[in-house]
């Protein structure tokens, strides 16, 4: 019976260990845990700013929201714009003249640029004539 007792009594030790060494496996990770318990506890996180307010969440990509606040738009974004702006100054003047034919060339150009600057070939833009101009000013503006 001895013996059996002492079997017993080794076999509950080494499962103590065991438990005690898995809890200080795990406490590392509690550390972290108890710090910012400890940290919550003491008021740290009672005077941030934007507190009971509710969290801004952006839309899209991280990177989009991050050129949205610079302010910064991808070259294809600027040349549709400008192509926009030459098409309506353009629009504006009435008549038809070699000088209109030499700027329609340089915005058609520009629109074959725009065709590989853009991420997606559904955005990609028809070019234009003097025939077409009102129609192709309406789907740049």
């Amino acid at each position: 019976m001895d013996l059996n007792d002492n079997q017993k009594k080794t076999a509950s030790e080494d499962t103590q260990n065991n438990k005690k060494e898995k809890n200080r496996m795990s406490t590392s990770g509690g550390l972290l845990e108890s710090a910012i318990d400890e940290f919550a506890q003491n008021g740290g996180f009672d005077d941030l700013p934007g507190k009971g307010k509710p969290i801004k969440i952006e839309d899209g990509d991280v990177l989009t929201g991050i050129m949205k606040n610079a302010n910064y738009q991808p070259a294809w974004i600027e040349l549709r714009k400008e192509i926009a702006a030459d098409l309506k100054r353009i629009t504006d003047r009435s008549g038809k003249n070699s000088l209109m034919e030499a700027e329609l060339e340089t915005i058609n150009q520009k629109i074959r640029k725009y065709n590989r600057l853009v991420p997606n070939p559904l955005l990609q833009k028809g070019l234009v004539s003097g025939m077409n101009l009102h129609t192709a000013y309406d789907k740049w503006a």
